[in-house]
């Protein structure tokens, strides 16, 4: 890591049209109550996009899914606690508050700092049934730097996934470990474009319910 400390990387992964889509996302992020924090917006895509705050990684191809763009801009990122974007979402004027949860007693006796962004004001949404758990997902979680690096072995999603599914993923290991994801409910991110992509969806389910199946033999995040 770069020793030229930020405290928020936000990682946000897009190849949309950037003035329907990430323009929103970058003002709405630099408009964000940070009460003295630092920041810097990975953006990963296929086209160069630009704009206050943001650092560039070239994205090869345009229909790779999000989750190879998340993992590689995590690699460049400086900051000491990692907030995962969408192009169609925006944050709550106090997201980067989720810093301080993430310090505080909530948190503290907990191995996995790792705290979800609810969205659209609805609760926690479910595992599906065959994962035989109470779990939830873990949407749109926010990390400390150290937990990817010294227990997610360096990725924020596994790398065989595409798009959909990883947090199911997250979601259901971190409950495995005994740490069942925690959505702050005051904190919701809201949804601007009804454009979910599922063409790899069925891949992902895939990977997805083998991961589980292997679970009992190998308990790695990755």
């Amino acid at each position: 890591m770069n020793n030229n400390k930020i405290d928020i990387s936000f990682i946000l992964p897009t190849n949309r049209q950037h003035s329907v889509y990430s323009e929103r996302v970058i003002n709405n992020i630099n408009s964000l109550n940070f009460n003295g924090k630092t920041h810097e917006i990975i953006v990963v895509s296929p086209e160069f996009v630009e704009g206050k705050n943001v650092v560039f990684l070239k994205e090869e191809g345009n229909n790779n899914g999000c989750v190879k763009a998340y993992n590689d801009g995590f690699n460049i990122s400086k900051g000491e606690y990692i907030f995962l974007c969408s192009d169609d979402h925006l944050f709550d004027y106090n997201a980067p508050l989720m810093v301080e949860v993430l310090k505080s007693n909530l948190f503290k006796d907990r191995k996995y700092k790792i705290a979800c962004f609810p969205t659209n004001k609805h609760g926690p949404c479910q595992l599906p049934e065959y994962c035989n758990t109470s779990a939830i997902i873990a949407r749109y979680p926010a990390f400390e730097r150290k937990t990817i690096t010294e227990e997610l072995q360096g990725f924020i999603y596994h790398p065989q996934f595409k798009h959909h599914y990883p947090d199911n993923w997250l979601g259901y290991w971190l409950h495995m470990q005994g740490e069942t994801p925690i959505e702050i409910n005051r904190l919701d991110m809201m949804s601007f474009m009804n454009s979910c992509i599922k063409i790899h969806d069925e891949y992902d389910e895939n990977v997805f319910k083998n991961l589980i199946e292997n679970y009992k033999v190998n308990k790695n995040y990755v």
